[in-house]
């Protein structure tokens, strides 16, 4: 069976900018290795051996890093972006060719999600697109009142600095062929826009939640510099093999004092 996958690897990278003058983001190295090799390889554990990658801002130095994939076990495919068209545009342009169920994942970021899971998730939920969701936390600096409006704002609680958790997009969603329907040829349009267009017309849509290790790496250059940092001092350990990916199996990480 062919797992199909794509990778959106086409950004500039603004924020990473003077590392992202040489390279695109998705080639910045995390350990020893570019990220989007990292991912390529995990998705390989997980039988995804047909792999497009949209592709864009210096994408010459992608391709023949990759060439066809060849060397990494897998088939490589490449759709390039001539103009930016948003991750879901990306994603109808990259995918116009796929008949089944596909992964769809952003190119600068690291997760330790099971694929096997994820897909049997989206199966058994008969949707037609499922996002992977992560938890995040948001300290309040501040105590936070709960009022009754009806009631001349009388105070009803007080929680000194709560800590909220809700759920965002992670980056990476299974979609069917069925979904592209909804995307114009050459539209600009994010995923999460697709996603509530799909609500719009009657199409199942379900989030998958995360638990483990969830790394992006495109925010910022101080953001990116402290990630490595943090890998290489072990204070960051994946699971499902994804850390052996970073530095492989018989190397020692490097110590970082």
């Amino acid at each position: 069976m062919k797992m199909k996958a794509v990778i959106l690897a086409g950004g500039e990278g603004t924020r990473l900018r003077p590392f992202t003058e040489a390279l695109p983001k998705s080639m910045l190295p995390i350990g020893v290795k570019p990220i989007l090799e990292i991912i390529v390889e995990y998705l390989k554990i997980y039988e995804f051996n047909e792999i497009i990658l949209a592709i864009n801002y210096l994408k010459e130095s992608i391709v023949h890093y990759f060439e066809d994939g060849k060397r990494f076990g897998v088939k490589v495919m490449y759709s390039i972006e001539e103009t930016p068209l948003g991750t879901a545009g990306a994603v109808k342009k990259a995918a116009k060719n796929i008949n089944e169920t596909f992964l769809v994942v952003l190119g600068d970021i690291l997760a330790d999600i099971d694929y096997n899971a994820l897909l049997k998730f989206h199966k058994k939920a008969n949707a037609t697109g499922t996002m992977v969701i992560i938890e995040n936390t948001l300290k309040v600096r501040y105590g936070v009142l709960e009022l009754d409006v009806n009631q001349d704002n009388a105070i009803t609680n007080l929680k000194e600095k709560p800590e909220i958790v809700f759920p965002v997009y992670a980056g990476i969603v299974v979609l069917e062929p069925l979904a592209l329907n909804y995307v114009k040829n050459d539209e600009f349009l994010g995923m999460p826009d697709l996603f509530l267009r799909l609500k719009d017309n009657s199409k199942k849509i379900v989030a998958y939640l995360h638990k483990g290790n969830w790394i992006d790496i495109g925010q910022d250059v101080n953001q990116y510099l402290e990630v490595n940092r943090n890998i290489i001092r072990g204070n960051i350990k994946f699971e499902n093999n994804l850390s052996e990916l970073i530095f492989g199996k018989n190397r020692v990480c490097p110590k970082v004092t």
